[in-house]
């Protein structure tokens, strides 16, 4: 201990001036209840029933609003992939021969600037 302490004890006593009256504690809890405001009970047995029910489907309502926004994101994914499908070239493997969609191949030689002589020119290297 500290010297000011030691100074204060001396003064002062050991003894805890505060103290609490009897039976204090044991009517404290009745009498903060009776100040507290009466609530009013508006909510009938019926509605706590139905919000009980609520709050026990609450995960499985979540669960189907995900599922609802895979499926949509889904449907819209394959809408857009057949939307751009038709702007892409259409392959398909018919026994040996492959053909090509003739707008995919005009467009293609429209952009790399061949001319008919480098058409046919690609086409005798690939023989």
């Amino acid at each position: 201990m500290s010297n000011e302490e030691k100074y204060l004890q001396s003064k002062m006593g050991t003894k805890n001036p505060f103290s609490v009256p009897e039976g204090y504690f044991d009517t404290l809890t009745e009498q903060v209840m009776q100040r507290l405001p009466k609530q009013v009970e508006s909510v009938g047995d019926e509605q706590q029933k139905g919000s009980a029910i609520v709050r026990m489907l609450r995960p499985l309502l979540y669960a189907a609003a995900c599922m609802c926004i895979g499926i949509f994101g889904v449907a819209l994914y394959q809408h857009l992939d057949n939307q751009t499908a038709e702007g892409v070239p259409v392959i398909s493997h018919v026994g040996s021969t492959i053909e090509f969609n003739d707008a995919y191949l005009d467009e293609a030689t429209d952009y790399a600037m061949y001319d008919n002589q480098d058409i046919y020119a690609s086409l005798l290297a690939d023989m």
